[in-house]
């Protein structure tokens, strides 16, 4: 069962992840608990309150969808049993199975997402 897991991140996609970065910071009062690099460019992670935002660049991000959330994240305790679990009841996967990012946090994350009824990303991670 998947119900009743904390909210872990909203996922947004940004042409100028630094200038997105730096104006939650500088505006609104969020505080980086997580930068990761790769590729050209970094991955964000800002935290105010309880609310984490990951933001990240995507060059080719067409003007309709700029700063549009990409994904809404929940905490996964057991990955291997909430795939299953998604898997055994349908639920359209959107990732390549489970997902990993070794250079996430200390020793990586895993992840995967499903989608809603209504097309949104349902992200479940387990930091590793």
């Amino acid at each position: 069962m998947i119900k009743g897991r904390k909210l872990q991140h909203i996922g947004l996609a940004c042409k100028d992840v630094e200038a997105n970065a730096k104006w939650y910071q500088e505006v609104l009062g969020y505080e980086v608990i997580g930068c990761f690099g790769g590729g050209a460019h970094n991955v964000y992670f800002l935290k105010s309150g309880e609310t984490v935002y990951e933001m990240y660049q995507v060059d080719s991000l067409p003007e309709a969808v700029q700063g549009n959330v990409d994904h809404i994240a929940f905490d996964s305790y057991d990955i291997e049993a909430d795939y299953k679990f998604c898997v055994e009841q349908g639920y359209q996967i959107c990732t390549n199975g489970i997902e990993e990012i070794p250079r996430f946090w200390d020793n990586g994350f895993r992840y995967f997402k499903i989608l809603s009824p209504c097309g949104e990303q349902i992200e479940f991670g387990q930091i590793l």
